[in-house]
């Protein structure tokens, strides 16, 4: 419905150069792209975009001779389904190149929205460049998303434009002279038949580095031969900040710089024109915008071919810095901006042109550049040089509480991904093995070659970057091709665990959305009709060529789904960069290489199945596959003839391995990570694997890229010693030390741990409020994730773990909340209510118990078997207490200090007998490590219905084995694998019969 109204402004003679621009660089138009999760009606954009358009009539402008009028149509909203935006298309993505609408010659409006509502969910706003500059769209832009969210928009219905406000102003000086005599630091390149014009390179540094336009020019002028002339747009706005007008505003400051010029020098220049007001005399020198349409094409056509064929420019290039954009200002009711890009306007008489914003953590950069030969690959090279340089300028944070590590990049090259080192370690050494375990070797040709083919049928599929595809495969070799054809394709991989509930791992596809698994044939009927099933045995053959698909640090690598409070897990999505970042440290810490043969024995579902993959193959080392569960056996094996040399464990596990008594083969480093490490385990650590292993303590939440502090340990351990630290972070990786209101702690004093940083994940996929709730913005501007963890800092600036501000516990290195536990509980129909407190069970590990109201008796191993539907088993509580009523406080909330003690029974009264049979000493070995009496156990009794888990598992089978004769263990491990149904005392002791008869 048009709701014409009577504003009206004359088009300036800067405008009028738009129009020929637009014919010889079509769009011409500025182009904020605004990437989020979750969603946005078409229809609730199109009524945003009616009311803020309504407020600000520049928005809806058509031609009427030498005027700019409202035409009363608000922009259009135009839905493309079923793709995202592909930013290396060759010749440009159709979204971003098209017209908009008849660019001012026509009854249509000059302004248009484009929706992509797949994911990520994708909005696109694209401004004719004769009717706004970008502060005028941003204002446009950001009273859209004020209407979506049902608030007033602020309107724009000044019709002052940049002729009105220099006339007000007055201009003091003259024009700069334009003349074509300034090379490019990209040199020249003649036009190549058949090639784009001009190319869109996008990159993101990870934090905003102070005169970020500076340090680019700088930069430039290093590699140009002659001196250099830069283009500044200066929003005229800052003259009257009051100022509410989406018109052109914008007039250039020019700056010279010589080679070699120092940043600071090129800034000084820029602070002075500023002061001066420079760019209020460039109204005058739109001789050229004057002239005739068709001489000003003709001119600006030859200044084209200057550049191109002689490397003469009016201009070196044009560096335009947008400001600050609050991300939170950009989203919806059900939608949460994560990223926001400007595409740069191709303009005909500059041969390089950056545009710059800063969002919530990190600066974005666009690259527009005149295309010729040879073009491509020096502004790749380029590009890499000016990220490294505004990465190593990034300021510290400050001392005391605000710890922060030296600033500067990582020791990877700038850019660096995932695939980009996995590529590299291919082509270094491509018969190198790269995975090996009981079903054989692939070296590293293979596995590309593998994960390549699978790679193509996914991208076949119509996968592109930011999607999510899972995997679901055992710690077999067909799991590692799925994880890199995932990342191959431009895709995140989320790894399931096959031995996980069905229903959960389900849940977890639909929450995902995902649309493909990658799965193996023997889990395929997990999958079910939640995702498009891809069998990876259909995949033997290998792809002649690796796939040209590439990746860009701010892409996902994978999601990783946590214990959640809500009842629901958490999907972490986590960076390319992040994984760079933590390997460029990791390697250092943990002596990664290409000797390094990285044991994998975890659940594919959590992140340090992650570390074992990343670890493995960014260093060209080898991933040593344990496929077989946890028990005495196994771990002997992993630990004496599997050939690793590299090793993680939880505290826990270490505990329960160092109680085994074998001796393992060398070890060349042992990393503790999951839980808190305390010294006695620690010194017993040491002497178990002797004074040459490196061991270090790491830590590192999901939300902060894998691990991103860590300790080494020295070869003398002190046993009385308390908490083992957990040492200093990755570089880049800023640490802040909070009190309750975000203030720095004094020096010395706990406080919870925030970080920051290139590691920090993107969010939880699907859930904005929770990731507005954890991954915050510090006064400062960085943006860091709250971890909930309590440290205090040494002088020194090593870290020291003190628990958690919450509930939240660690689990044999599973981090889970308590709370989710409680309402699965909760759904079994004969509970009314539930409570599931953490608390200490056989020395440093932890335990859940269940404390449950009902009207009925509740039967344990039925309240364990409901929730092995729903939940993994280290989720299960070890033990269930049935209670009139929970004790509630003052305030009507749980008092855990009056729940029973959740402690064993005690001693049983009658002591052992001298002579006592087997299945007697097997019975009073499970008695001791279950916490229970000898009279509550018979032999039906299940072992995990009395509250036992993985590892108290491992700990009793390794103390049966014990009693049996040495050559026996084996026979023993071997008849409980061969038995089925569930681990009974009878089942136990009848293996163990077998294996001595």
């Amino acid at each position: 419905m048009s709701t014409e109204t009577d504003f009206r402004r004359p088009i300036s003679a800067t405008e009028l150069m738009c129009f020929s621009m637009r014919d010889l660089a079509p769009p011409y138009a500025i182009q904020y792209v605004v990437e989020g999760i979750g969603a946005i009606s078409a229809a609730a954009l199109r009524d945003a975009v009616s009311v803020a358009s309504a407020c600000s009539p520049g928005s809806r402008l058509t031609r009427s001779g030498k005027d700019w009028v409202d035409s009363g149509v608000p922009p259009s909203v135009e839905v493309v389904t079923g793709r995202s935006l592909d930013y290396s298309h060759p010749h440009g993505d159709p979204v971003l190149t098209g017209a908009i609408g008849a660019a001012g010659d026509g009854p249509e409006p000059t302004v248009e929205v484009v929706l992509l509502p797949g994911y990520p969910v994708t909005v696109v706003f694209r401004a004719f460049h004769g009717v706004m500059d970008g502060r005028g769209l941003a204002m446009w832009v950001t009273d859209v998303f004020r209407a979506l969210r049902g608030e007033e928009p602020l309107g724009a219905p000044d019709p002052t434009a940049d002729h009105d406000l220099v006339a007000r102003l007055g201009a003091k000086g003259s024009p700069t002279p334009l003349a074509p005599r300034f090379s490019s630091a990209l040199g020249h390149g003649a036009p190549v038949r058949g090639e784009p014009a001009y190319l869109t390179r996008l990159r993101t540094v990870r934090a905003a580095p102070p005169a970020a336009v500076a340090r680019i020019a700088a930069v430039l002028a290093r590699h140009s031969a002659t001196p250099s002339r830069f283009m500044i747009p200066i929003d005229l706005r800052r003259h009257d900040p009051g100022l509410r007008s989406t018109a052109n505003l914008s007039l250039p400051l020019f700056l010279d710089a010589t080679p070699g010029q120092r940043w600071w020098e090129i800034n000084d220049q820029l602070l002075t024109g500023l002061l001066e007001r420079r760019e209020l005399n460039e109204m005058a020198s739109a001789g050229l915008a004057e002239a005739p349409a068709v001489l000003s094409r003709t001119i600006q056509r030859g200044m084209r071919r200057l550049g191109a064929h002689f490397g003469r420019n009016v201009v070196s290039g044009l560096i335009s810095h947008i400001g600050r954009v609050d991300l939170g200002e950009l989203s919806g009711p059900e939608f949460t901006a994560t990223s926001f890009r400007i595409i740069p306007v191709h303009t005909m008489m500059i041969p390089l042109g950056f545009m710059l914003v800063e969002t919530d953590s990190v600066l974005e950069l666009a690259v527009s550049v005149r295309n010729g030969r040879g073009i491509p690959e020096r502004l790749d090279r380029l590009l890499d040089e000016i990220v490294a340089e505004l990465e190593g300028a990034v300021p510290d944070a400050g001392d005391g509480a605000g710890r922060r590590s030296p600033a500067g990049s990582p020791a990877e090259a700038p850019g660096a991904t995932a695939v980009t080192l996995f590529r590299d370690r291919v082509a270094a050494a491509p018969d190198a093995i790269a995975v090996r375990g009981p079903e054989g070797e692939l070296t590293y040709r293979e596995l590309a070659a593998r994960a390549d083919a699978v790679a193509a049928e996914l991208l076949g599929l119509g996968v592109r970057p930011g999607d999510v595809v899972a995997v679901l495969a055992g710690r077999t070799p067909g799991g590692v091709v799925a994880q890199w054809a995932a990342l191959l394709a431009g895709a995140a991989f989320l790894p399931l665990d096959p031995s996980h509930p069905v229903e959960r791992i389900r849940e977890t596809l639909r929450r995902s959305g995902t649309r493909h698994c990658l799965v193996e044939r023997r889990h395929l009927e997990i999958v079910g009709d939640t995702a498009e099933p891809i069998v990876l045995e259909e995949f033997a053959e290998a792809a002649a060529e690796p796939v040209p698909v590439a990746v860009d640090p701010s892409d996902t690598a994978y999601v990783v789904y946590t214990s959640g409070s809500t009842g629901l897990p958490k999907g972490v999505r986590v960076t390319h960069a992040g994984v760079a970042n933590w390997y460029a440290s990791a390697k250092e810490w943990y002596r990664l290489g290409p000797g390094t043969k990285y044991c994998h024995y975890h659940t594919p579902a959590a992140d340090l199945a992650c570390i074992a993959f990343f670890a493995a193959h960014l260093s060209g080392g080898s991933l040593v596959l344990v496929p077989d569960e946890l028990d005495p056996v196994t771990i002997r094996g992993m630990l004496t003839t599997s050939g690793a040399d590299t090793v993680l464990l939880t505290p826990s596990l270490a505990e329960v391995i160092v109680s085994l008594g074998f001796e393992p083969a060398p070890i060349r480093t042992l990393i503790f990570a999951g839980e808190q490490l305390n010294a006695p385990l620690a010194a017993e650590a040491r002497r178990f694997f002797g004074p040459d292993t490196l061991m270090v303590n790491s830590y590192g939440p999901a939300e902060v890229t894998l691990t991103c502090t860590n300790h080494t340990l020295g070869p003398e351990i002190d046993p009385a010693g308390g908490p083992v630290p957990i040492g200093r972070p990755s570089a880049g990786t800023p640490v802040f030390l909070l009190d309750a209101d975000r203030n720095p702690v004094a020096p010395g004093e706990i406080g919870e741990l925030y970080f920051g940083g290139p590691q920090v994940a993107r969010d939880y996929l699907g859930q904005p409020d929770l990731t507005a709730e954890r991954f915050v913005v510090l006064d400062g501007g960085e943006r860091a994730y709250r971890t909930g963890d309590l440290a205090h800092a040494l002088p020194d600036g090593t870290l020291v773990f003190h628990g958690r501000v919450d509930d939240q516990v660690k689990i044999r290195g599973y981090r889970i909340e308590p709370n989710e536990v409680r309402l699965a509980i909760e759904r079994h129909p004969a509970v009314r209510q539930a409570a599931v407190v953490a608390h200490r069970r056989n020395g440093s590990d932890h335990a859940l118990a269940a404390f449950v109201v009902s009207d009925t008796t509740i039967d344990p191993a039925v309240l364990r078997a409901h929730l092995a539907e729903r939940l993994p088993s280290y989720m299960i509580p070890a033990t269930v207490h049935q209670l009139p009523a929970l004790p509630l406080n003052g305030n009507g909330k749980l008092d855990r200090s009056r729940l029973p003690v959740p402690l064993g029974p005690g001693p049983d009264p009658e002591p052992p007998a001298a002579a006592e049979s087997v299945p007697a000493r097997i019975q009073r070995i499970w008695a001791d490590i279950l916490g229970v009496r000898l009279t509550a156990l018979h032999p039906d009794s299940e072992f995990f219905a009395h509250g036992g888990d993985s590892l108290s598992a491992v700990r009793m089978l390794s103390a049966v084995a014990r009693i049996l004769p040495v050559e026996s263990e084996s026979d023993f491990i071997t008849a409980v694998r061969r038995s089925t149904g569930p681990l009974t005392l009878a089942r136990v002791c009848e293996a163990a019969h077998r294996a001595v008869a």
